[in-house]
């Protein structure tokens, strides 16, 4: 087995952890808190989440990406064991935070790993299978969700599960990179960086296209279930099939457009155009679907997801075509993008919510996707690497 696709397997156990409880968080959260408070939540999540990014250079200068990865398992672990076992809410918010930060840290040095062990050629089909492979585990854990849901401690159940698979994940990646040599990390001024980006505008409008597609999935993965549970009238059976099939996309469409890319040349200019008006405009009708039949909540996110699914790879191979493994901070602030998505997302939904009707969310959130139209034009046509700025190696 090659080691890239041992990197995959790994990388599918741990979105296995993410996904099952990625959509009830939001609802195990509401048994503690009120609604409010949950965006905020998830704010101070995401804030520390930015502020560990911001050193993550210097960590895995200190530690290297093998050690750094693990103590990023080790408190991610020990937080699931918070949301196991404790009924305090302090703890439980303690834990939840350290949950959030460590996943996108985990994910970070994923990246690196991926990007160490690819074949610097076929960029499109490296990255078309690691976004099907985690996919795949976010689309067969719906079902599995709400099925526990349903039953007596059904969201401790979860949490169980997620540490499980944690668990096999670290074990397995122990001896999975024994072999792995870092290359030297280099660090650059926030400053610098931003005057890099406004100087080389493709990598600045794929980082905002980046950051709209994040700030797209936390608004629909924090508010979805609820508004589907509590104003919609679904059950977490049906809601269950509908996440399912919603996510799909992402298993169907990651690896084919990977492909055309790599071998047919296919434009992603085109495909981003594509790929966000489709969200932007299944996102619209949301809120003008007062039917409760599961068919056509399916269809209509399903739709979403389609879009999410296009501009997701095109945007993510886009970004590694044009970076290297060492360019650490310009991976850092294209995930810095999650967290930033996280501490805006829940903040303009609180705000929504204090003048308008939960179903207005999803109106303004199509607007705003539609929004990432502005940046397509800015992006290269060629597959040049970029010129990396003069940085200070630490």
């Amino acid at each position: 087995m090659t080691k890239i696709t041992r990197m995959y397997i790994l990388s599918f156990l741990f979105s296995i952890h993410i996904a099952l409880s990625a959509y009830i968080n939001s609802t195990f959260l509401l048994k503690i808190i009120s609604v409010k408070y949950v965006g905020i939540l998830y704010t101070v999540s995401s804030l520390v989440t930015l502020l560990l990014l911001a050193k993550s250079v210097n960590l895995l200068k200190h530690f290297g990406n093998r050690r750094f990865i693990l103590i990023s398992l080790l408190v991610n672990m020990l937080s699931l064991v918070g949301m196991i076992t404790s009924k305090n809410v302090y703890i439980i918010g303690a834990s939840f935070i350290a949950l959030i930060a460590t996943n996108t840290l985990v994910y970070l040095s994923i990246d690196i790993f991926i990007e160490h062990f690819g074949n610097p050629e076929s960029i499109g089909k490296t990255r078309g299978i690691y976004l099907m492979i985690i996919n795949l585990a976010w689309m067969l854990c719906p079902l599995v969700t709400s099925f526990l849901i349903t039953k007596e401690g059904g969201y401790i159940s979860i949490y169980i599960i997620s540490f499980i698979a944690t668990i096999i994940m670290t074990i397995a990646l122990v001896f999975s990179v024994k072999t792995f040599e870092d290359k030297i990390y280099t660090k650059t001024p926030f400053l610098q960086t931003y005057r890099y980006l406004k100087e080389n505008r493709h990598m600045l409008a794929i980082t905002m296209i980046n950051f709209i597609l994040q700030f797209f999935y936390a608004l629909m993965v924090v508010y979805t279930p609820i508004y589907l549970f509590e104003h919609i009238g679904f059950g977490w059976a049906q809601i269950g099939i509908i996440f399912t099939i919603m996510l799909a996309p992402f298993v169907i469409f990651g690896l084919p457009i990977g492909i055309l890319i790599d071998k047919y040349n296919l434009k992603k200019r085109t495909l981003l155009y594509i790929g966000i008006i489709i969200m932007s405009v299944s996102t619209f009708v949301i809120p003008f679907i007062t039917s409760i039949s599961v068919i056509l909540w399916a269809f209509v996110l399903f739709m979403t997801r389609t879009g999410a699914a296009i501009v997701e790879a095109t945007s993510e191979i886009y970004f590694f075509t044009h970076i290297k493994e060492e360019d650490t901070y310009l991976l850092s602030v294209f995930r810095d993008m999650v967290p930033m998505a996280y501490i805006i997302a829940p903040l303009v939904g609180t705000l929504i919510f204090m003048f308008l009707p939960f179903k207005f969310l999803f109106i303004i959130l199509g607007i705003i996707v539609l929004s990432g139209l502005y940046y397509i034009p800015h992006l290269k046509h060629n597959h040049l690497p970029i010129q990396s700025p003069k940085v200070e190696l630490i």
